[in-house]
């Protein structure tokens, strides 16, 4: 396509000259338009930068030159002055010809083009570019160049100790890579763009940006199906719901290494990879850790029987003690008394006191038990309230 683009402007150039050497005959114009063809080569084939741009504002400017000098060969002056008038409007009209029929690509969107007969597919970035010709160009795609951004919703994924998470939210960031495998190695692609089509219509063939979100749509819908299974492929080798919750950036890692080795094959580059939430529920949980728990609630029903027994052991050595100082002073009061107390009857006196401060326990504790189970529901608050409203 460059090599006749570039020998057609030659063909142009030398006509432009051609009325000039006509006209003028001198060897100074000559030699000037020799040096203007050795340009104009210099420029086609030698695959400079910018350089059929170059020749082709050249043939341009020389254009008018060459019309100017024909209309003075064919009707002098003003022959000269009709031609470039007719010139310049030719040029307009071509002009916004051109304008009307070209194809605007703006910025973020990309345009796939198949060209015919070799079956090529050209990409058009962002830019104004010329008209398709018909019949051998057409319209294949056309796609977003900026980042897409994606929010998945998955639920009861499944791990390798068979306890599921029971809700995952995932955010994938991610971009068009290769825009010719994203049209050519599209996954089931016929199939998904009729299922759209029927659902949505076939956006306009000349409009670009129904055509985008036509495939945005498509995109993501693919995409949504590409994230479910990398992340339940990825979290099934997981040993547990817990671990998912605790190392959730290690296991983003991994989910975006397996997404975009499975995106990669149809043009898509993953940017990033979150696990935005993981709920996991309480009762799951338990069962996870239920030996863990079962050790703790043990460890806790140990440490409070040893505070009971503690506590018992405490209260009947004072209970012991005050018994033994009652006991004393009894015999002591007695014996002032000047009554002589055998040693019968001190132990006597030592077994009913110990008899009775046993009842006593017993009564109390049977009084404490019928206290709480006579206190209904919500009793704490009530007696509170009495409490305040005494004083």
């Amino acid at each position: 396509m460059q090599r006749a683009l570039a020998n057609i402007l030659l063909l142009l150039l030398l006509l432009c000259l051609l009325p000039v050497f006509l006209a003028t005959q001198r060897p100074e114009v000559i030699g000037l338009g020799v040096l203007l063809l050795a340009a104009g080569f210099f420029l086609a084939y030698t695959r400079q930068p910018r350089g059929l741009e170059i020749l082709a504002a050249l043939v341009l400017v020389l254009s008018f030159v060459g019309v100017a000098f024909g209309g003075r060969l064919l009707a002098g002056t003003n022959g000269a002055y009709c031609l470039v008038g007719l010139w310049s409007l030719l040029l307009v009209g071509a002009v916004a010809l051109f304008y009307r029929r070209a194809v605007l690509v703006e910025r973020g969107q990309i345009l796939v083009i198949n060209q015919l007969p070799e079956n090529r597919i050209v990409v058009w970035n962002e830019g104004l570019h010329r008209p398709l010709r018909p019949f051998v160009e057409r319209r294949m795609a056309a796609l977003p160049a900026y980042e897409l951004t994606q929010e998945c919703v998955l639920e009861q994924v499944n791990t390798r100790s068979l306890f599921n998470v029971d809700r995952l939210e995932i955010l994938v960031r991610y971009q068009v890579a290769q825009p010719r495998a994203v049209v050519v190695n599209f996954p089931n692609r016929e199939q998904a763009y009729d299922q759209l089509a029927r659902e949505r219509g076939l956006p306009r063939e000349d409009d670009t940006d129904e055509q985008v979100a036509f495939w945005t749509e498509l995109i993501r819908r693919q995409m949504e199906l590409e994230i479910e299974q990398a992340t339940r492929s990825v979290i099934a080798n997981v040993a547990g719901p817990t671990e998912v919750a605790t190392e959730r950036e290690t296991y983003a890692r991994l989910i975006r290494q397996r997404l975009e080795a499975s995106v990669r094959r149809w043009g898509i580059h993953i940017l990033d990879v979150r696990l935005l939430d993981v709920v996991i529920a309480p009762e799951r949980v338990r069962m996870v850790n239920r030996d863990k728990i079962l050790e703790r609630e043990r460890a806790d029903a140990r440490r409070r029987a040893e505070m009971r027994a503690e506590e018992i052991l405490l209260t009947g050595q004072a209970q012991a003690e005050a018994t033994a100082r009652m006991v004393a002073e009894m015999v002591k009061a007695l014996q002032q008394q000047g009554t002589t107390l055998t040693t019968d009857e001190i132990e006597r006196i030592v077994l009913t006191a110990l008899q009775r401060v046993y009842e006593q326990r017993q009564l109390g504790a049977l009084l404490r038990e019928a206290a709480q189970s006579s206190t209904p529901p919500g009793g704490n608050a009530g007696t509170t309230h009495t409490d305040e409203a005494q004083p």
